[in-house]
């Protein structure tokens, strides 16, 4: 038996809302994240994973993942605090307001969306090939998902709730 329209439309729906959901929980986190720097979190930062891995690395000073742990926490300019700040609050808040616009269903909030989504897209493309990693091209897949299941719930709405 092959799905209606009606049915697919709906999973789109519900799938829609469900990214969205994700994605406002990743822009908490985000604002969690800039506020912590903010507050001076990676100033500390050293000195609790010092303590967190002190132990391990008195019983095998070569220990790899208390290494890592510590080369990483090494990775973080304390300098460039102000810049990371403000970076994840603002890509905090912009998520957020977004995902916000969107289930209050406004119909600008849609190509504003996709704009901004899209602008993520080419800022972390561009990150990915200056810096490398793995993680910004996850999330540039994952926001261009959004862009898509975004423009999908767009034409929906527009097709159940004509404008006039």
């Amino acid at each position: 038996m092959t799905p209606t329209i009606a049915s697919q439309s709906a999973l789109v729906h519900r799938v829609f809302h469900l990214i969205l959901a994700g994605k406002g929980v990743l822009g908490v986190a985000q604002l969690a994240i800039g506020l912590s720097v903010a507050l001076g979190v990676l100033e500390r930062l050293p000195a609790v994973a010092q303590a967190l891995v002190a132990k391990e690395l008195s019983e095998d000073p070569g220990d790899f993942l208390a290494g890592r742990i510590l080369a990483a926490v090494d990775a973080f300019p304390e300098s460039q605090s102000t810049f990371f700040a403000l970076y994840f609050s603002a890509h905090g808040l912009l998520h957020v307001a977004v995902v916000a616009l969107l289930l209050l269903g406004r119909v600008w909030a849609y190509p504003f969306a996709v704009l901004v989504l899209a602008a993520f897209i080419v800022y972390q493309t561009y990150e990915w090939f200056s810096v490398g990693g793995a993680l910004l091209p996850l999330l540039s897949v994952i926001d261009l998902v959004v862009i898509c299941l975004t423009v999908l719930e767009w034409r929906g709405r527009s097709r159940r709730q004509p404008e006039g």
